[in-house]
């Protein structure tokens, strides 16, 4: 199942690369830490999802507890 966040880099990925093919090496540099910086962006955001969910799990149990306590 997708994560609500997910997205497909590919396309935003290869237009990083071809900017930075076109730019020469200071150009490529720059893009390619553009690109890792989306990766990592990604990346977080998957685990901000996944926080968030074990989040809400607890809430509940802690909620459970209060009304039963």
């Amino acid at each position: 199942m997708p994560q609500e966040h997910e997205i497909d880099l590919s396309m935003a990925l290869n237009k990083f690369h071809e900017l930075g093919l076109a730019e020469g090496d200071l150009g490529y540099a720059h893009w390619h830490q553009v690109a890792r910086l989306l990766e990592r962006a990604v990346t977080m955001q998957t685990e901000i999802d996944a926080l968030s969910k074990q989040f809400e799990i607890c809430r509940t149990k802690l909620a459970r507890i209060k009304v039963s306590g």
